[in-house]
C-alpha cells in the first residue's frame, strides 16, 4: 500500500506541473498583447505633437553638390591676373575696379587762367607772404590772379591760404635755404649745405605736410643750398613725390634747381624779373615795364615781389591799366601749362 500511496503522489504533481504551464503560456500571451496594445495607444496620443514639432521645425539647407556651384571670377593672389573658380556660389560674376589715382596738387590747386590764348601774360609771384600779416592782407585784396607764395613758418598758413584763394589767387610754399652770407637769417626750417639726406627730406616735410592748397614751391634765400646738385636732385625727389612744381627764385645764376627738376621729371620754371631790389615806387614800376616787354616778346613772363609797401603801390596803380596793352596777369601755373604744352595736369 505504501508503493501505491507513492506513485498516486507523483502522477499527482505531473497533472499540476501541466496545468502551471499552461498559465504560465497564457499569462506571458496577455502580457504581450497588453504592451501592443499600450504602445499603440501611446503613439495615437502623442502624434499630433510630434507632427506639429516636425512642422514647426525650420527645413534643413540643401547643399548643393560641387558639379552644380556657380563659378565667381576672381583674381589668383600668386599672379594677380590670372581667373580661377571659387568655391562660393555666386549669381554674378565680381568685378574688382581698378583704384583711381590720385590728382597731383599741382593739378588740384591750379587756379584757372582768365587769359585767351592770344595774349601775352605775366605772373606776378609775391614772396614772404604771412610774416607781415598787415601787409600779406593788403597784397590778398589785390584783383588777381596773383601768385602768392607763403612762407612755411607763417603763423595760420591754412587760414590764409583759404582767404588768398577766395580772392582768386594762387598759392606756393616759400620754403627757406642756406645763402652764402652767413649774416643772413633764412628762418626755421631751412633747408642746409651740411645736411645729410634723411635731415633733408626730414626738414622738408615738416616745412610741407602740416598745410595744403599750394601748386609748388620756390626758395628764400638759398643762394648756398640751390648751388649743391645733389642736395636738389634730394628736394626734386620729394617735391614729385608730392606732385608740386619748382620754380627757382634764381637768387645765384648757376642755381642746379632747374637741371635737377628737369632729372626728376618735376614741372620747373625760374623767374624773369625782381621786381623789388629797390623799394620805391619808381624802381617797382620801371621793373613792372620791364616784365610787360620781355612778354611780349617772350609770350610770358614772371616777376617775384615782396609785400613791401612801395611794391603794393607799384602794383595798385600799374595792373588796371594792364589789359589794354594786350597783356593779361596770370597764375604762374599758366606759364608753365604754356611753356610745356599737353602737360595733363593743366586745369581746363
Amino acid at each position: 500500500m505504501p508503493g501505491n500511496q507513492n506513485i498516486g503522489q507523483g502522477g499527482g504533481k505531473r497533472a499540476w506541473y501541466g496545468v502551471r504551464s499552461i498559465f504560465w503560456v497564457a499569462g506571458a500571451v496577455a502580457l504581450l498583447g497588453f504592451g501592443v496594445i499600450f504602445g499603440i495607444g501611446l503613439d495615437l496620443a502623442t502624434r499630433p505633437k510630434r507632427e506639429l514639432a516636425a512642422l514647426l521645425q525650420p527645413p534643413a539647407p540643401v547643399r548643393p553638390s560641387p558639379g552644380r556651384v556657380q563659378p565667381r571670377i576672381g583674381i589668383q593672389p600668386e599672379t594677380g591676373a590670372t581667373p580661377s573658380i571659387l568655391e562660393k556660389p555666386s549669381a554674378v560674376p565680381e568685378v574688382i575696379a581698378p583704384r583711381p589715382r590720385a590728382e597731383p596738387a599741382l593739378a588740384r590747386n591750379a587756379v584757372t587762367s582768365p587769359a585767351s590764348a592770344a595774349q601775352a601774360v605775366i605772373a606776378i609771384v609775391i614772396d614772404d607772404m604771412g610774416l607781415d600779416r598787415t601787409r600779406s592782407l593788403k597784397v590778398i585784396d589785390l584783383k588777381g590772379p596773383l601768385t602768392l607764395s607763403l612762407m612755411t613758418y607763417a603763423d595760420d598758413l591754412q587760414g590764409l591760404v583759404a582767404r588768398a584763394r577766395a580772392g582768386g589767387h594762387e598759392i606756393m610754399a616759400h620754403l627757406p635755404m642756406e645763402p652764402i652770407d652767413p649774416k643772413e637769417n633764412p628762418g626755421p626750417g631751412a633747408l642746409r649745405a651740411n645736411m645729410d639726406a634723411p635731415s633733408i627730406r626730414r626738414v622738408l616735410a615738416a616745412d610741407l605736410d602740416g598745410w595744403s592748397g599750394y601748386v609748388g614751391v620756390n626758395n628764400h634765400m638759398g643762394s648756398r643750398f640751390t648751388k649743391n646738385r645733389e642736395h636738389m636732385g634730394i628736394v626734386m625727389e620729394e617735391l614729385k613725390a608730392r606732385g608740386l612744381l619748382w620754380l627757382d627764385s634764381k637768387t645765384i645764376g648757376d642755381s642746379a634747381g632747374p637741371a635737377a627738376a628737369k632729372a626728376a621729371g618735376v614741372p620747373f620754371l625760374e623767374r624773369d624779373v625782381f621786381l623789388d631790389n629797390a623799394e620805391t615806387v619808381e624802381a617797382v614800376t620801371a621793373q613792372l615795364e620791364q616784365l610787360a616787354a620781355t612778354a611780349k616778346a617772350k609770350g610770358s613772363a614772371i616777376a617775384i615781389g615782396h609785400p613791401h609797401d612801395s611794391t603794393f603801390a607799384a602794383l595798385q596803380a600799374w595792373l588796371p591799366g594792364l589789359a589794354a596793352r594786350g597783356i593779361a596777369l596770370a597764375p604762374v601755373t599758366e606759364i608753365l601749362k604754356r611753356r610745356t604744352a599737353g602737360q595733363s595736369w593743366a586745369p581746363g
